[in-house]
């Protein structure tokens, strides 16, 4: 295909503001040392039931939300991520927030909500055919009309590169990454019996500057301007292109928190949990 004939921008979603909560004081410890999935899929490959998970988890969050909740004052808290999927969550969660000055919803669909938010997002800016990507830590969740998948980082072909840790000075962690996820893409279109895709959603788990370099992730991409353009070009996307929506992970989950009917107020603390927390803040208008 030729990338030109797709539009990549970045995009605000409004009244949305990232936060940055990884790095969050708990317990003497950074929130992603003790709310991140490492440790979580290390116990479940260890046979320890998701019920357990959720409990060891319930302290952290909610020290985690009732700093967040005094610092920012949201009319309500919204989580998302597959972390939200263990069993058990909803319970302990309503258990362990029950002092809390807001109330903590939890997302109906915590994988998928994100990238069901930006299919309605891309039919609201008049998309006939639209495709939403969620790139994560450990896995990308893709969305078309009436069809989700989940496609599985490989961690021992593409290891985490943490942060502060050197990167491959050949650079291939980079082409690797590339291949992730443009292959997740050309898989999911293949797949497909639809029509072909006429706008995209890209959400990426990184800091975004208005040029589209990307921050800091697991990923090792920091720095790399042409990282979104060779997606792209490697994508298997149709010749007739279209606009892509870039952004940040936690913003699209924090667009999902807009659509979710029993979010209410003004302004709404949303966390995303996967490999690390992520934040924002949804402001209505």
């Amino acid at each position: 295909m030729s990338a030109s004939r797709w539009s990549p921008r970045r995009h605000h979603p409004a009244g949305v503001s990232p936060l940055e909560v990884w790095n969050l004081p708990v317990f003497g410890r950074e929130l992603w040392e003790v709310l991140g999935s490492p440790w979580v899929e290390e116990d479940r490959r260890a046979g320890v039931p998701g019920a357990t998970l959720s409990a060891r988890m319930m302290l952290p969050l909610a020290e985690a939300l009732f700093l967040l909740v005094k610092q920012h004052a949201p009319d309500a808290a919204y989580l998302s991520g597959g972390l939200a999927e263990l069993d058990g969550f909803p319970a302990a969660v309503r258990e362990a927030t029950a002092s809390l000055r807001c109330p903590v919803h939890i997302a109906l669909s915590p994988r998928f909500a994100p990238v069901r938010a930006g299919l309605r997002m891309l039919e609201a800016q008049g998309a006939r055919s639209p495709l939403c990507v969620d790139v994560g830590q450990t896995s990308i969740k893709l969305a078309r009309a009436g069809t989700t998948r989940v496609m599985e980082r490989n961690l021992s072909t593409l290891p985490p590169l943490f942060i502060g840790k050197p990167r491959p000075a050949d650079g291939h962690h980079i082409r690797d990454t590339v291949a992730f996820i443009a292959g997740a893409l050309r898989t999911f279109l293949a797949e497909g019996t639809s029509e072909p895709p006429d706008a995209l959603c890209l959400a990426l788990p990184c800091p975004l500057d208005e040029d589209l370099m990307p921050g800091g992730c697991t990923y090792g991409f920091e720095g790399t301007a042409s990282l979104v353009p060779d997606i792209l070009a490697q994508s298997g996307l149709p010749d007739t292109g279209g606009p892509v929506l870039v952004l940040n992970d936690a913003e699209l989950a924090a667009e999902s928190a807009r659509r979710a009917p029993q979010v209410k107020g003004r302004r709404v603390l949303c966390l995303s949990l996967g490999f690390g927390p992520g934040g924002a803040l949804l402001e209505r208008g």
